[in-house]
């Protein structure tokens, strides 16, 4: 299919490698694009798996006044001017203490994302990656970080995609059937509570707004995208996407680069 069998009522877009580009930046093209539709009645919303204090000043910056943004990929369904939540789903607090108990035996790398909040044991690397991708600054807790201060939104490990691949397996092995586990990016590895995901949230962002899947378009270029794909009723992969993506989409789009974004809604909204 190259063109939606339904009218679009709604677009979700994903942030990085999506609506963003290679510089962070969203293009004015792309800006134009979204602002139109949204003044035709489209409902525009973000879908990321970021916290709401990196995604909400780029649903601010589309100047849209108080959209969606589905956040966590998923677990957290907020809306951007007001900050009301519409939905939310955390880990558990003991699943939350028992996984990081066993992040300090092996000496991983984590993150916990709790009352917006990004917190780390310690300060490396692969959080100062982090903090220039996302423009976050994270709390450095010392051993205090492995007791959680309430229920985390996610959890999020950094390294090299082998190592992570065996992090995962070694995490399913313990705690097997507690958490959505995926990869974001090769050296993100994303741990979700159990039943989240971007194409659980698609559907309650459509119940939320009174929209069906199938009048959706969803935007994206991650494995973590893939679900949110396989659900909207059309599914776009950025041309930066992998395969694997892209094998899942009822069309392929320009490079987040190459206003992307702007010409599918062009296409195929305006």
């Amino acid at each position: 299919m190259n063109t939606p069998k339904s009218e679009i009522r709604m677009i979700a877009l994903d942030l990085d490698g999506t609506l963003l580009r290679s510089d962070s930046a969203v293009s004015p093209r792309t800006l134009s694009a979204i602002q139109e539709a949204c003044s035709r009645g489209v409902v525009v919303a973000i879908a990321t798996g970021r916290m709401y204090a990196t995604a909400s000043p780029y649903g601010k910056l589309l100047g849209l006044g108080d959209i969606p943004m589905m956040l966590y990929a998923g677990g957290l369904i907020q809306t951007v001017e007001s900050k009301r939540k519409l939905f939310e789903q955390a880990i558990d607090v003991q699943d939350a203490a028992e996984l990081l108990a066993l992040t300090k035996r092996m000496g991983w790398q984590m993150q916990t994302y709790i009352d917006d909040v990004l917190r780390v044991a310690e300060y490396d690397e692969w959080i100062q990656d982090y903090e220039r991708i996302t423009h976050c600054r994270a709390v450095v807790c010392g051993d205090d970080f492995y007791t959680p201060q309430g229920a985390p939104n996610k959890l999020l490990s950094r390294g090299e995609h082998d190592e992570l691949v065996r992090r995962r397996d070694i995490i399913e092995e313990a705690m097997p059937g507690r958490f959505t586990i995926l990869f974001s990016d090769p050296t993100f590895l994303e741990i979700m509570p159990k039943g989240v995901n971007k194409g659980i949230g698609l559907h309650r962002l459509g119940e939320l707004f009174q929209v069906p899947v199938e009048q959706i378009m969803a935007v994206g270029d991650s494995p973590n995208d893939v679900d949110m794909l396989k659900e909207a009723g059309f599914a776009v992969a950025m041309d930066n996407a992998s395969p694997a993506v892209k094998d899942v989409v009822d069309y392929v789009a320009a490079g987040n680069d190459d206003d992307g974004v702007a010409k599918v809604i062009e296409k195929f909204v305006l």
